[in-house]
Protein backbone atom coordinates (compact mmCIF):
# COMPACT_ATOMS: atom_id res chain seq x y z
CA UNK A 1 0.00 0.00 0.00
CA UNK A 2 1.27 3.38 -1.21
CA UNK A 3 1.31 5.64 2.15
CA UNK A 4 3.19 8.97 2.86
CA UNK A 5 3.30 8.09 6.92
CA UNK A 6 5.13 5.72 8.69
CA UNK A 7 3.08 2.89 11.00
CA UNK A 8 6.09 1.39 12.92
CA UNK A 9 5.06 2.97 16.51
CA UNK A 10 2.14 3.90 18.15
CA UNK A 11 0.80 8.09 17.36
CA UNK A 12 0.86 9.90 20.05
CA UNK A 13 -1.69 13.12 20.41
CA UNK A 14 0.32 15.96 18.79
CA UNK A 15 1.74 13.35 16.04
CA UNK A 16 -2.00 12.84 15.12
CA UNK A 17 -2.65 16.43 15.30
CA UNK A 18 0.15 17.57 13.08
CA UNK A 19 -0.67 15.09 10.64
CA UNK A 20 -4.68 16.11 10.48
CA UNK A 21 -3.67 19.60 10.25
CA UNK A 22 -1.27 18.90 7.12
CA UNK A 23 -4.27 17.35 5.38
CA UNK A 24 -6.41 20.25 6.38
CA UNK A 25 -3.78 22.90 4.57
CA UNK A 26 -2.71 20.34 1.80
CA UNK A 27 -6.20 19.39 0.94
CA UNK A 28 -8.77 22.43 1.50
CA UNK A 29 -10.41 20.62 -1.72
CA UNK A 30 -11.33 17.71 0.00
CA UNK A 31 -11.56 17.82 3.70
CA UNK A 32 -12.58 19.69 6.82
CA UNK A 33 -10.92 19.79 9.88
CA UNK A 34 -13.06 20.42 13.26
CA UNK A 35 -12.29 20.09 16.80
CA UNK A 36 -15.27 18.99 18.02
CA UNK A 37 -14.84 19.26 22.02
CA UNK A 38 -11.93 20.15 24.36
CA UNK A 39 -10.81 17.15 27.12
CA UNK A 40 -10.37 18.19 30.93
CA UNK A 41 -6.53 17.86 30.40
CA UNK A 42 -6.89 20.22 27.26
CA UNK A 43 -6.77 18.46 24.12
CA UNK A 44 -9.14 18.75 21.01
CA UNK A 45 -11.49 15.30 20.01
CA UNK A 46 -10.57 15.85 16.53
CA UNK A 47 -12.77 15.06 13.45
CA UNK A 48 -11.86 15.50 9.52
CA UNK A 49 -14.84 14.99 7.03
CA UNK A 50 -13.24 13.91 3.39
CA UNK A 51 -15.14 13.81 0.23
CA UNK A 52 -14.44 15.89 -3.27
CA UNK A 53 -16.58 18.97 -2.73
CA UNK A 54 -16.39 19.20 -6.00
CA UNK A 55 -19.38 16.82 -6.73
CA UNK A 56 -21.05 17.88 -3.48
CA UNK A 57 -20.68 18.86 0.19
CA UNK A 58 -19.91 16.80 3.37
CA UNK A 59 -23.52 16.22 4.31
CA UNK A 60 -25.00 16.05 0.55
CA UNK A 61 -23.72 12.34 0.10
CA UNK A 62 -24.04 8.82 2.00
CA UNK A 63 -21.70 9.18 4.93
CA UNK A 64 -19.39 6.41 6.76
CA UNK A 65 -18.09 6.91 10.16
CA UNK A 66 -14.90 5.46 11.40
CA UNK A 67 -13.92 6.36 15.03
CA UNK A 68 -11.31 4.79 17.46
CA UNK A 69 -9.95 4.65 20.79
CA UNK A 70 -13.15 4.31 22.74
CA UNK A 71 -11.17 2.09 24.23
CA UNK A 72 -7.75 4.58 24.80
CA UNK A 73 -5.41 1.52 25.00
CA UNK A 74 -6.62 0.18 21.81
CA UNK A 75 -4.08 1.99 19.84
CA UNK A 76 -4.19 -0.17 16.61
CA UNK A 77 -7.42 1.34 16.12
CA UNK A 78 -6.95 4.74 15.62
CA UNK A 79 -3.50 3.96 13.62
CA UNK A 80 -5.80 2.24 11.45
CA UNK A 81 -8.28 5.45 11.36
CA UNK A 82 -4.71 6.71 10.21
CA UNK A 83 -3.99 4.56 7.72
CA UNK A 84 -7.36 5.08 5.75
CA UNK A 85 -6.60 8.91 5.65
CA UNK A 86 -3.14 8.16 4.82
CA UNK A 87 -4.08 5.86 2.08
CA UNK A 88 -6.82 8.41 0.23
CA UNK A 89 -4.78 11.63 0.53
CA UNK A 90 -1.76 9.92 -0.55
CA UNK A 91 -3.09 8.56 -3.58
CA UNK A 92 -6.29 10.47 -4.76
CA UNK A 93 -4.46 12.44 -7.61
CA UNK A 94 -3.71 8.71 -9.22
CA UNK A 95 -6.04 6.40 -7.58
CA UNK A 96 -9.55 6.10 -9.57
CA UNK A 97 -10.97 4.13 -7.01
CA UNK A 98 -10.59 6.53 -4.39
CA UNK A 99 -11.53 9.16 -6.48
CA UNK A 100 -14.88 7.64 -7.46
CA UNK A 101 -15.37 6.98 -3.79
CA UNK A 102 -15.00 10.16 -2.91
CA UNK A 103 -17.16 11.65 -5.85
CA UNK A 104 -20.07 9.82 -4.02
CA UNK A 105 -19.53 9.73 -0.83
CA UNK A 106 -18.47 10.93 2.72
CA UNK A 107 -15.65 9.96 5.72
CA UNK A 108 -16.27 11.21 8.88
CA UNK A 109 -13.22 10.07 11.07
CA UNK A 110 -12.48 10.96 14.87
CA UNK A 111 -9.42 8.87 14.93
CA UNK A 112 -9.01 9.13 18.61
CA UNK A 113 -12.17 9.79 20.75
CA UNK A 114 -10.17 9.61 24.31
CA UNK A 115 -6.70 11.38 23.54
CA UNK A 116 -6.38 11.89 27.53
CA UNK A 117 -6.43 8.39 27.77
CA UNK A 118 -4.32 7.18 25.32
CA UNK A 119 -1.72 9.64 25.85
CA UNK A 120 -1.75 8.38 29.41
CA UNK A 121 -1.83 4.86 27.88
CA UNK A 122 1.40 5.71 25.52
CA UNK A 123 3.21 7.55 27.99
CA UNK A 124 3.38 5.36 31.53
CA UNK A 125 3.20 1.76 32.13
CA UNK A 126 -0.60 1.67 33.06
CA UNK A 127 -3.40 -0.15 31.41
CA UNK A 128 -6.52 1.94 30.41
CA UNK A 129 -9.59 1.17 29.46
CA UNK A 130 -11.23 4.39 28.30
CA UNK A 131 -9.67 7.51 30.48
CA UNK A 132 -7.18 8.39 33.32
CA UNK A 133 -10.12 9.51 35.49
CA UNK A 134 -10.98 8.50 39.29
CA UNK A 135 -14.30 6.15 38.53
CA UNK A 136 -15.91 5.02 40.46
CA UNK A 137 -14.07 6.11 43.39
CA UNK A 138 -12.57 9.63 44.15
CA UNK A 139 -10.11 8.06 45.95
CA UNK A 140 -7.52 5.31 45.95
CA UNK A 141 -8.83 2.23 47.45
CA UNK A 142 -7.21 -0.74 49.28
CA UNK A 143 -5.43 -3.59 47.64
CA UNK A 144 -3.16 -4.48 45.53
CA UNK A 145 -3.04 -1.46 42.92
CA UNK A 146 -0.83 -1.87 39.32
CA UNK A 147 2.49 -0.40 39.24
CA UNK A 148 5.89 -0.74 37.57
CA UNK A 149 8.08 -1.77 40.74
CA UNK A 150 11.22 -2.64 39.09
CA UNK A 151 11.75 0.44 36.63
CA UNK A 152 11.56 -1.36 33.13
CA UNK A 153 8.87 0.45 32.18
CA UNK A 154 6.40 -2.25 32.15
CA UNK A 155 3.39 -3.69 34.60
CA UNK A 156 3.93 -7.55 34.60
CA UNK A 157 3.06 -10.01 37.40
CA UNK A 158 5.12 -10.70 40.26
CA UNK A 159 4.99 -14.52 41.64
CA UNK A 160 5.85 -14.91 45.27
CA UNK A 161 6.86 -18.10 47.37
CA UNK A 162 4.25 -19.23 49.67
CA UNK A 163 3.57 -22.28 50.93
CA UNK A 164 -0.50 -22.23 50.14
CA UNK A 165 0.63 -20.95 47.08
CA UNK A 166 -1.95 -22.41 43.87
CA UNK A 167 1.12 -22.54 40.86
CA UNK A 168 4.21 -24.19 40.46
CA UNK A 169 6.73 -23.41 37.48
CA UNK A 170 5.72 -25.59 34.46
CA UNK A 171 8.35 -28.32 33.39
CA UNK A 172 7.41 -27.70 29.81
CA UNK A 173 9.37 -23.68 30.05
CA UNK A 174 10.13 -22.30 33.03
CA UNK A 175 8.50 -18.75 32.24
CA UNK A 176 4.84 -20.58 32.66
CA UNK A 177 3.10 -21.33 35.38
CA UNK A 178 1.13 -24.48 36.06
CA UNK A 179 -1.54 -25.33 38.63
CA UNK A 180 -0.85 -26.85 41.73
CA UNK A 181 -2.72 -30.44 42.05
CA UNK A 182 -4.79 -32.17 44.96
CA UNK A 183 -1.54 -34.47 45.91
CA UNK A 184 1.56 -31.65 45.18
CA UNK A 185 2.97 -31.20 49.00
CA UNK A 186 6.75 -31.05 48.11
CA UNK A 187 8.65 -28.12 46.00
CA UNK A 188 8.44 -24.93 45.53
CA UNK A 189 5.15 -23.00 45.53
CA UNK A 190 3.83 -19.63 44.31
CA UNK A 191 1.19 -17.14 44.15
CA UNK A 192 0.88 -15.36 40.92
CA UNK A 193 -0.01 -11.14 41.50
CA UNK A 194 -0.53 -8.41 39.35
CA UNK A 195 3.04 -6.14 39.63
CA UNK A 196 2.29 -3.54 42.25
CA UNK A 197 2.28 -2.42 46.01
CA UNK A 198 -0.35 -3.23 48.54
CA UNK A 199 -2.27 -0.17 49.95
CA UNK A 200 -3.25 -1.16 53.67
CA UNK A 201 -1.72 -3.62 53.73
CA UNK A 202 -1.87 -6.12 56.40
CA UNK A 203 1.06 -8.37 55.99
CA UNK A 204 -0.91 -11.35 55.38
CA UNK A 205 -3.74 -10.62 52.65
CA UNK A 206 -3.32 -9.80 48.91
CA UNK A 207 -5.96 -8.74 47.30
CA UNK A 208 -6.97 -6.71 44.07
CA UNK A 209 -7.85 -3.34 44.56
CA UNK A 210 -11.28 -1.96 42.78
CA UNK A 211 -9.89 -0.15 39.49
CA UNK A 212 -9.16 3.35 39.83
CA UNK A 213 -10.01 3.92 36.51
CA UNK A 214 -12.85 2.32 35.85
CA UNK A 215 -14.81 4.33 33.12
CA UNK A 216 -15.68 2.25 29.95
CA UNK A 217 -16.82 4.54 27.43
CA UNK A 218 -18.56 1.24 25.37
CA UNK A 219 -20.79 0.77 28.23
CA UNK A 220 -21.73 4.42 28.55
CA UNK A 221 -24.18 4.82 25.48
CA UNK A 222 -28.04 5.28 26.17
CA UNK A 223 -28.87 2.09 24.79
CA UNK A 224 -29.96 -0.26 27.09
CA UNK A 225 -27.89 1.54 29.53
CA UNK A 226 -27.51 0.05 33.23
CA UNK A 227 -26.20 1.57 36.33
CA UNK A 228 -22.79 0.35 36.93
CA UNK A 229 -23.79 -1.70 40.07
CA UNK A 230 -25.49 -4.32 36.95
CA UNK A 231 -23.38 -2.91 34.26
CA UNK A 232 -19.52 -2.48 34.80
CA UNK A 233 -17.97 0.69 33.92
CA UNK A 234 -21.38 2.19 32.60
CA UNK A 235 -20.62 6.04 34.22
CA UNK A 236 -23.11 7.57 36.58
CA UNK A 237 -25.73 7.83 33.69
CA UNK A 238 -25.56 7.82 30.04
CA UNK A 239 -23.23 9.57 27.98
CA UNK A 240 -21.66 11.08 31.23
CA UNK A 241 -18.40 11.35 29.80
CA UNK A 242 -17.42 14.26 27.65
CA UNK A 243 -15.91 12.10 24.89
CA UNK A 244 -19.20 9.77 24.81
CA UNK A 245 -21.37 12.70 24.76
CA UNK A 246 -18.97 14.18 21.76
CA UNK A 247 -19.30 11.00 19.52
CA UNK A 248 -23.07 10.78 19.87
CA UNK A 249 -23.95 14.58 19.33
CA UNK A 250 -21.80 13.58 16.31
CA UNK A 251 -24.09 10.96 14.76
CA UNK A 252 -27.10 12.61 15.90
CA UNK A 253 -26.02 16.08 14.12
CA UNK A 254 -24.48 14.33 10.83
CA UNK A 255 -27.72 12.41 9.50
CA UNK A 256 -25.93 11.34 6.50
CA UNK A 257 -23.96 9.00 8.43
CA UNK A 258 -25.27 5.27 7.07
CA UNK A 259 -22.46 3.09 8.64
CA UNK A 260 -20.02 3.34 11.44
CA UNK A 261 -16.90 1.35 11.97
CA UNK A 262 -15.62 1.16 15.48
CA UNK A 263 -11.90 0.80 15.75
CA UNK A 264 -11.16 -1.66 18.51
CA UNK A 265 -8.46 -4.41 19.55
CA UNK A 266 -7.86 -7.40 20.05
CA UNK A 267 -8.72 -11.13 19.08
CA UNK A 268 -9.22 -10.79 14.92
CA UNK A 269 -13.04 -10.55 14.52
CA UNK A 270 -15.22 -8.25 12.55
CA UNK A 271 -18.45 -7.66 15.35
CA UNK A 272 -21.74 -6.66 14.74
CA UNK A 273 -25.20 -5.70 16.84
CA UNK A 274 -27.01 -7.30 18.74
CA UNK A 275 -24.98 -6.97 21.59
CA UNK A 276 -28.16 -6.51 24.22
CA UNK A 277 -30.43 -8.92 22.68
CA UNK A 278 -29.91 -12.59 20.56
CA UNK A 279 -29.78 -12.50 17.08
CA UNK A 280 -33.17 -14.46 16.50
CA UNK A 281 -34.34 -11.37 18.19
CA UNK A 282 -33.16 -8.66 15.69
CA UNK A 283 -34.72 -7.56 12.51
CA UNK A 284 -33.77 -10.80 10.45
CA UNK A 285 -33.41 -8.54 6.81
CA UNK A 286 -31.05 -6.41 9.16
CA UNK A 287 -28.94 -9.77 10.11
CA UNK A 288 -28.43 -10.97 6.80
CA UNK A 289 -26.90 -8.14 5.41
CA UNK A 290 -24.28 -7.73 8.13
CA UNK A 291 -23.96 -11.60 7.41
CA UNK A 292 -23.08 -10.26 3.95
CA UNK A 293 -20.92 -7.08 4.81
CA UNK A 294 -18.98 -9.19 7.24
CA UNK A 295 -17.97 -11.42 4.17
CA UNK A 296 -16.09 -8.19 2.67
CA UNK A 297 -14.22 -8.29 6.16
CA UNK A 298 -13.22 -12.27 6.24
CA UNK A 299 -12.01 -11.67 2.82
CA UNK A 300 -9.53 -8.58 3.47
CA UNK A 301 -8.63 -10.14 7.31
CA UNK A 302 -8.73 -13.53 7.54
CA UNK A 303 -11.16 -12.64 10.47
CA UNK A 304 -14.54 -14.37 10.89
CA UNK A 305 -17.26 -11.91 11.25
CA UNK A 306 -20.15 -12.78 13.93
CA UNK A 307 -22.81 -11.35 16.42
CA UNK A 308 -21.79 -9.68 19.57
CA UNK A 309 -24.26 -11.35 21.64
CA UNK A 310 -24.10 -14.88 20.25
CA UNK A 311 -20.58 -15.24 18.23
CA UNK A 312 -18.73 -13.39 20.48
CA UNK A 313 -19.47 -13.15 24.18
CA UNK A 314 -19.44 -16.48 26.72
CA UNK A 315 -22.08 -18.70 26.32
CA UNK A 316 -24.88 -18.42 27.69
CA UNK A 317 -24.43 -14.89 28.38
CA UNK A 318 -27.87 -13.51 28.53
CA UNK A 319 -29.77 -10.93 27.38
CA UNK A 320 -29.40 -7.15 28.82
CA UNK A 321 -25.84 -8.74 29.96
CA UNK A 322 -23.65 -6.33 27.79
CA UNK A 323 -25.42 -3.07 27.25
CA UNK A 324 -24.82 0.48 26.42
CA UNK A 325 -22.54 0.00 23.71
CA UNK A 326 -21.43 2.38 21.07
CA UNK A 327 -22.66 -0.66 18.70
CA UNK A 328 -26.09 -1.05 19.76
CA UNK A 329 -26.95 2.48 20.20
CA UNK A 330 -25.93 3.15 16.21
CA UNK A 331 -28.31 0.33 15.19
CA UNK A 332 -31.28 0.64 17.86
CA UNK A 333 -31.32 4.12 18.09
CA UNK A 334 -29.96 5.63 15.13
CA UNK A 335 -31.09 2.97 12.85
CA UNK A 336 -27.76 2.90 10.71
CA UNK A 337 -24.99 -0.28 9.96
CA UNK A 338 -22.51 -0.68 12.71
CA UNK A 339 -19.30 -2.81 12.79
CA UNK A 340 -16.66 -2.89 15.21
CA UNK A 341 -13.09 -4.35 14.18
CA UNK A 342 -11.13 -6.06 16.74
CA UNK A 343 -7.77 -5.66 15.41
CA UNK A 344 -4.57 -7.97 16.31
CA UNK A 345 -5.15 -11.66 16.12
CA UNK A 346 -2.84 -12.93 18.25
CA UNK A 347 -4.24 -16.29 18.90
CA UNK A 348 -5.17 -17.45 15.63
CA UNK A 349 -1.04 -16.80 15.08
CA UNK A 350 0.02 -18.38 17.86
CA UNK A 351 -2.01 -21.45 17.09
CA UNK A 352 -4.91 -21.00 19.22
CA UNK A 353 -8.13 -22.13 17.45
CA UNK A 354 -11.42 -19.29 17.85
CA UNK A 355 -13.93 -21.00 20.08
CA UNK A 356 -17.79 -20.96 19.57
CA UNK A 357 -18.54 -18.32 20.81
CA UNK A 358 -15.30 -16.52 20.51
CA UNK A 359 -15.40 -15.20 23.72
CA UNK A 360 -16.28 -19.14 25.64
CA UNK A 361 -14.76 -19.58 28.83
CA UNK A 362 -11.02 -21.99 28.57
CA UNK A 363 -10.70 -24.61 30.84
CA UNK A 364 -6.85 -24.23 33.12
CA UNK A 365 -5.91 -26.97 30.86
CA UNK A 366 -7.15 -24.57 27.42
CA UNK A 367 -5.86 -21.99 29.50
CA UNK A 368 -2.04 -23.19 30.41
CA UNK A 369 -1.80 -24.67 26.74
CA UNK A 370 -2.69 -20.84 25.45
CA UNK A 371 -0.32 -19.00 27.41
CA UNK A 372 2.10 -21.70 26.01
CA UNK A 373 1.07 -20.84 22.60
CA UNK A 374 2.07 -17.30 23.55
CA UNK A 375 5.76 -17.48 24.64
CA UNK A 376 6.35 -19.90 21.64
CA UNK A 377 5.15 -17.12 19.26
CA UNK A 378 6.88 -14.57 21.04
CA UNK A 379 10.06 -16.17 20.69
CA UNK A 380 9.76 -17.52 17.57
CA UNK A 381 8.12 -14.05 15.48
CA UNK A 382 9.11 -11.49 17.83
CA UNK A 383 12.78 -12.30 18.41
CA UNK A 384 11.87 -13.36 21.94
CA UNK A 385 10.97 -9.25 22.90
CA UNK A 386 7.64 -9.06 24.84
CA UNK A 387 8.31 -11.28 27.48
CA UNK A 388 10.45 -11.02 30.42
CA UNK A 389 11.80 -14.35 32.22
CA UNK A 390 11.23 -14.32 36.00
CA UNK A 391 13.27 -12.16 37.43
CA UNK A 392 14.06 -11.98 41.24
CA UNK A 393 13.13 -7.88 42.79
CA UNK A 394 13.08 -7.50 46.42
CA UNK A 395 9.76 -5.62 46.55
CA UNK A 396 9.30 -2.65 49.57
CA UNK A 397 6.35 -4.46 51.17
CA UNK A 398 6.49 -8.78 50.13
CA UNK A 399 10.51 -9.30 49.87
CA UNK A 400 11.69 -11.16 47.87
CA UNK A 401 9.57 -11.74 44.76
CA UNK A 402 10.25 -12.21 41.11
CA UNK A 403 8.73 -10.27 38.53
CA UNK A 404 7.51 -11.40 34.74
CA UNK A 405 5.72 -12.61 31.88
CA UNK A 406 4.16 -11.43 28.30
CA UNK A 407 3.98 -7.68 28.15
CA UNK A 408 0.31 -7.52 27.78
CA UNK A 409 0.06 -4.27 25.97
CA UNK A 410 2.49 -4.41 23.34
CA UNK A 411 1.94 -8.38 22.04
CA UNK A 412 -1.58 -8.84 23.30
CA UNK A 413 -3.52 -5.93 23.44
CA UNK A 414 -1.95 -4.66 20.31
CA UNK A 415 0.30 -5.94 17.83
CA UNK A 416 4.54 -5.74 18.03
CA UNK A 417 5.44 -2.70 15.83
CA UNK A 418 6.65 -4.55 13.00
CA UNK A 419 3.36 -5.87 13.04
CA UNK A 420 1.31 -3.44 12.51
CA UNK A 421 1.80 -1.92 9.27
CA UNK A 422 0.07 -5.02 7.89
CA UNK A 423 -2.65 -5.02 10.28
CA UNK A 424 -3.99 -1.45 9.62
CA UNK A 425 -3.23 -1.89 5.92
CA UNK A 426 -5.69 -4.96 5.96
CA UNK A 427 -8.63 -3.04 7.34
CA UNK A 428 -7.85 0.07 5.79
CA UNK A 429 -9.00 -1.84 2.50
CA UNK A 430 -12.09 -3.02 3.98
CA UNK A 431 -13.32 0.24 4.26
CA UNK A 432 -12.43 1.29 0.62
CA UNK A 433 -14.85 -1.83 -0.03
CA UNK A 434 -17.47 -1.71 2.51
CA UNK A 435 -18.10 1.75 2.08
CA UNK A 436 -19.52 1.06 -1.54
CA UNK A 437 -22.23 -0.89 0.12
CA UNK A 438 -23.91 2.67 1.21
CA UNK A 439 -27.34 3.67 -0.61
CA UNK A 440 -26.33 5.33 -4.20
CA UNK A 441 -29.06 6.99 -5.39
CA UNK A 442 -29.00 8.05 -9.22
CA UNK A 443 -31.30 8.93 -12.03
CA UNK A 444 -31.35 6.02 -14.54
CA UNK A 445 -33.22 8.67 -17.07
CA UNK A 446 -35.13 11.36 -18.00
CA UNK A 447 -37.67 11.43 -20.16
CA UNK A 448 -39.63 14.87 -21.38
CA UNK A 449 -42.99 14.74 -23.96
CA UNK A 450 -44.12 17.73 -25.01
CA UNK A 451 -47.85 18.02 -25.21
CA UNK A 452 -48.24 21.06 -26.79
CA UNK A 453 -46.24 24.12 -27.22
CA UNK A 454 -45.75 25.38 -24.04
CA UNK A 455 -46.40 21.97 -22.01
CA UNK A 456 -44.14 19.32 -21.45
CA UNK A 457 -44.64 15.82 -19.31
CA UNK A 458 -41.53 15.13 -17.58
CA UNK A 459 -41.12 11.38 -16.75
CA UNK A 460 -37.50 11.45 -13.91
CA UNK A 461 -36.79 7.49 -13.49
CA UNK A 462 -34.87 7.53 -9.61
CA UNK A 463 -33.26 4.46 -8.95
CA UNK A 464 -30.69 3.16 -6.04
CA UNK A 465 -27.81 0.93 -7.18
CA UNK A 466 -26.31 0.30 -3.93
CA UNK A 467 -26.17 -2.43 -1.80
CA UNK A 468 -27.75 -1.16 1.19
CA UNK A 469 -31.57 0.66 1.16
CA UNK A 470 -31.79 4.17 1.15
CA UNK A 471 -33.17 4.10 4.94
CA UNK A 472 -29.86 2.08 5.65
CA UNK A 473 -31.52 -0.16 7.93
CA UNK A 474 -34.63 -2.33 8.79
CA UNK A 475 -34.66 -0.57 12.55
CA UNK A 476 -35.01 2.83 11.21
CA UNK A 477 -38.40 2.14 10.02
CA UNK A 478 -39.21 0.86 13.49
CA UNK A 479 -37.73 4.10 14.99
CA UNK A 480 -39.81 6.35 12.54
CA UNK A 481 -36.39 7.89 11.40
CA UNK A 482 -36.55 6.40 7.78
CA UNK A 483 -37.84 10.22 6.33
CA UNK A 484 -38.84 9.62 2.93
CA UNK A 485 -37.11 10.29 -0.21
CA UNK A 486 -38.62 14.37 -1.97
CA UNK A 487 -37.74 14.58 -5.79
CA UNK A 488 -38.12 18.34 -6.62
CA UNK A 489 -38.45 19.80 -10.08
CA UNK A 490 -37.08 23.60 -10.60
CA UNK A 491 -36.36 26.50 -13.44
CA UNK A 492 -37.41 28.91 -14.27
CA UNK A 493 -40.95 30.25 -14.53
CA UNK A 494 -42.53 27.08 -14.46
CA UNK A 495 -46.27 26.33 -13.97
CA UNK A 496 -47.00 23.02 -12.33
CA UNK A 497 -49.99 21.67 -14.30
CA UNK A 498 -50.38 18.11 -12.61
CA UNK A 499 -47.67 17.16 -10.12
CA UNK A 500 -46.41 19.15 -7.29
CA UNK A 501 -42.99 20.82 -7.38
CA UNK A 502 -41.52 18.26 -4.53
CA UNK A 503 -42.65 14.77 -4.65
CA UNK A 504 -42.77 12.33 -1.62
CA UNK A 505 -41.66 8.75 -3.09
CA UNK A 506 -40.61 7.09 0.22
CA UNK A 507 -37.53 4.76 0.27
CA UNK A 508 -35.67 3.03 -2.27
CA UNK A 509 -34.67 -0.85 -1.77
CA UNK A 510 -31.14 -1.95 -2.26
CA UNK A 511 -29.93 -4.89 -4.14
CA UNK A 512 -29.74 -6.19 -0.81
CA UNK A 513 -33.34 -6.53 -0.53
CA UNK A 514 -33.74 -8.10 -3.97
CA UNK A 515 -34.72 -12.37 -3.39
CA UNK A 516 -31.78 -13.83 -5.14
CA UNK A 517 -32.14 -17.42 -5.13
CA UNK A 518 -29.83 -20.02 -7.00
CA UNK A 519 -30.71 -23.49 -8.10
CA UNK A 520 -30.12 -26.00 -10.59
CA UNK A 521 -31.52 -24.19 -13.23
CA UNK A 522 -29.87 -21.34 -12.56
CA UNK A 523 -30.67 -17.71 -11.38
CA UNK A 524 -33.44 -16.26 -10.21
CA UNK A 525 -34.70 -12.74 -8.50
CA UNK A 526 -37.49 -11.42 -6.98
CA UNK A 527 -38.17 -7.82 -5.95
CA UNK A 528 -39.85 -7.51 -3.02
CA UNK A 529 -39.97 -3.70 -2.38
CA UNK A 530 -38.77 -1.09 -5.33
CA UNK A 531 -35.27 -0.51 -6.42
CA UNK A 532 -36.38 2.10 -8.41
CA UNK A 533 -40.04 4.52 -8.84
CA UNK A 534 -40.74 7.06 -11.76
CA UNK A 535 -41.67 10.72 -10.59
CA UNK A 536 -43.72 12.07 -12.99
CA UNK A 537 -44.75 15.99 -13.71
CA UNK A 538 -46.86 17.86 -16.39
CA UNK A 539 -45.78 21.60 -16.91
CA UNK A 540 -45.67 25.15 -18.85
CA UNK A 541 -42.46 26.35 -19.92
CA UNK A 542 -40.87 28.01 -22.92
CA UNK A 543 -39.25 25.91 -25.03
CA UNK A 544 -35.09 25.41 -24.52
CA UNK A 545 -36.17 26.10 -20.12
CA UNK A 546 -33.53 23.92 -18.16
CA UNK A 547 -34.48 21.72 -15.97
CA UNK A 548 -33.17 20.39 -12.35
CA UNK A 549 -34.83 17.65 -10.91
CA UNK A 550 -33.26 16.76 -7.22
CA UNK A 551 -33.72 13.40 -5.74
CA UNK A 552 -32.35 14.57 -1.35
CA UNK A 553 -33.41 14.04 2.39
CA UNK A 554 -31.33 13.98 4.93
CA UNK A 555 -29.76 10.48 4.69
CA UNK A 556 -28.73 10.28 1.14
CA UNK A 557 -27.98 13.81 0.76
CA UNK A 558 -28.68 14.94 -3.04
CA UNK A 559 -28.54 13.88 -6.39
CA UNK A 560 -29.39 15.96 -9.48
CA UNK A 561 -29.80 15.87 -12.63
CA UNK A 562 -30.83 18.24 -15.66
CA UNK A 563 -32.60 18.52 -18.79
CA UNK A 564 -33.51 21.23 -20.94
CA UNK A 565 -37.02 21.07 -22.64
Amino acid sequence: MNLTYKYDHFYRYEEITSILKKYEAEFPNLCRLTALNQTPEGRNIWAIEVTNLATGDFSEKPAYFVNANIHCGEVTGSMTAMCLLDNIFTNYKTDENIQKILDHYTFYVIPRISPDGSEAYLTTPDTIRSVNRMYPYSDLMPGLQPKDMDGDGVILKMRVKSPYGAWKVSDRDPRLMTKRTPDDVEGDFYNVYTEGEILDYDGINIKSAPQKWGNDFNRNFPCGWQHSSIQKGSGIYPLSNIETKTVADFIINHKNICSSLNLHTMTGVYLYPPGLKHKKDADPADMARYEAMGKIGTEESGYPAVCILDGYLPEGTAAGAAVGSLDDFNHFNMGIVDFTIECWDLDPRAGIPFGSPIMREETDEEAEEHHLKYLQWIDRENDGEGVKPWTKFNHPQLGEVEIGGIDYKHVVQNPPPKFLPQEVEKHTRFILRHVKALPRVQFRKVDTVKVDESTFKIDAYVMNTGFLPTQVTNEAFKLKIDEDLKVSLCGNDLEFVEGKQIQEIGQLEGYSGIVARGGSLGASSEIVRPCEKKVTWIVKAKPGTELTITCYNSKIGKRATTVTL
